[in-house]
């Protein structure tokens, strides 16, 4: 049926944007936030959709993968996750100025097979009230010793969420000290990283810096003492020269760190590793590649990576994609076609 102006179906759509708008602005208002569940629709995903049997990435071990879902409009564009100890719980931040959490399941192999219990809550301000929208772009998560600590890109700034014991993403937030430095990143580039090194310092790096360049912005410090850093990007496949940036890390438990990289057009991603020799050094950091992803696999737009040991010794890593399909402005959100993946590999040696 076609729809006509004034007609029956144009009061229906107007009716569900005003119905939808309400229900954003009665969890973002003017009062502290409220979490509240999410409903999901989750998908397998296999590695290789033309090879069902595909199980390795490179050096990478396939241990499932889940495709997320939802018609809420709040969903979507989650840019870095945490994952409990002991793997059932997982904190995700959004960059439409959302907290993700949910619980997780795996078969006797310990191959990821499911997502429950999703919920989600308005990042606070240090007020306790809800972030306004221009000030939201949650990029980076880190569980810490004071809590959730989330970076934000458009004004380079770290909240801290709930305690290290108690992790949590409701508010008042705490502000936490960032380098003087952090302007010379680009628009839209900001702080794109933030990793826990293991000994209370943290590793910042910017998706890039105002102007061509061939290294990004980065440093590793706590508090008012930091080193600037320079971040090399590699320029591999990419139109127009645009290389692969950063856009996530985790501290490996070895005490290496492990750096997810985007590249985009082409979609692609790749994993690289900071020794931590490297880290506690000065000049350059220098990665070490140890796995590309490209067609067929599942490659979007991943930008968080989290790394924990299980039960039989494995290092499990898992990358997250961002879908941008969020609503920033408490209105209908227009899906593309980027997705809400979750990938788990076991990481050899």
């Amino acid at each position: 049926m076609v729809a006509r102006p004034g007609g029956l179906w144009s009061v229906v759509a107007v009716l569900a944007v005003a119905l939808a708008t309400l229900a954003a602005l009665s969890v973002r208002g003017g009062g502290p936030p409220v979490e509240v569940r999410l409903a999901l629709d989750v998908s397998p995903v296999p590695l290789d959709g033309a090879d069902p049997s595909r199980s390795m990435a490179g050096p990478l071990h396939y241990l499932g993968g889940l495709w997320l879902r939802s018609p809420d409009a709040r969903f979507g564009g989650l840019s870095d996750l945490r994952v409990s100890a002991n793997g059932a719980r997982l904190f995700a931040a959004s960059d439409c100025g959302y907290g993700f959490t949910a619980s997780l399941s795996y078969d006797g192999a310990g191959r990821l097979v499911g997502l429950t219990d999703a919920r989600i809550i308005d990042l606070a301000g240090v007020d306790g009230r809800p972030l306004p929208v221009g000030g939201s772009d949650a990029e980076s998560l880190v569980l810490g010793a004071e809590g959730l600590e989330v970076g934000f890109e458009g004004r380079g700034k770290v909240l801290a969420y709930g305690t290290g014991t108690e992790p949590a993403f409701a508010g008042p937030a705490r502000r936490l000290p960032t380098p003087a430095g952090h302007p010379t990143c680009g628009w839209n580039k900001g702080l794109e990283v933030m990793a826990d090194t293991g000994d209370g310092r943290r590793l910042l790096i910017c998706e890039g810096r105002r102007g061509a360049s061939g290294t990004a912005p980065a440093w590793v410090g706590t508090g008012d003492d930091w080193t600037a850093r320079e971040y090399p990007l590699l320029f591999g496949g990419g139109w127009a020269r645009e290389p692969f940036r950063p856009t996530g890390a985790t501290r490996l438990p070895d005490g290496d760190v492990v750096v997810l990289e985007r590249r985009f057009p082409p979609m692609g991603a790749r994993l690289v590793r900071l020794s931590r020799a490297n880290l506690d050094g000065e000049g350059p950091l220098e990665p070490r590649e140890v796995a590309q992803l490209d067609a067929p696999l599942p490659v979007d737009n991943f930008e968080g990576v989290e790394a924990r040991t299980d039960g039989s010794g494995r290092t499990l890593v898992y990358l997250l994609s961002d879908d941008n399909n969020c609503s920033k402005s408490w209105t209908f959100r227009r899906p593309g076609p980027q997705r809400t993946l979750l990938l788990l590999f076991a990481l050899p040696g």
